[in-house]
């Protein structure tokens, strides 16, 4: 078990991502629960308001996450991962 999480930490780290860092906490909330409104993800992340924050706009700018209007409440938003490479490595891992 320790050899796969360091594969898969090695992974996303060549991608440019820390899984163990507010950013990878995300990527794992998402990767086990799906779409997730983002007072979820701030509580997974166990991070500062700011800091999480912070994390969502590194993980939207790197085209990880895509964020919309939830259509069953239009004032939450939802957050996905994309077809990104992040992604494409939870298949490898799968």
């Amino acid at each position: 078990m320790k050899k796969n999480l360091s594969e898969f930490a090695a992974a996303f780290g060549r991608a440019g991502i820390q899984i163990f860092t507010v950013e990878g906490r995300i990527i794992i909330h998402l990767i086990s629960h799906g779409e997730s409104r983002i007072k979820e993800l701030l509580l997974a992340s166990e991070s500062s308001y700011r800091g999480f924050y912070l994390a969502l706009e590194r993980l939207k700018a790197k085209g990880i996450v895509t964020s919309e209007l939830d259509p069953r409440d239009r004032r939450a938003r939802l957050i996905r991962l994309t077809q990104h490479d992040a992604a494409r490595l939870l298949d490898s891992f799968a």
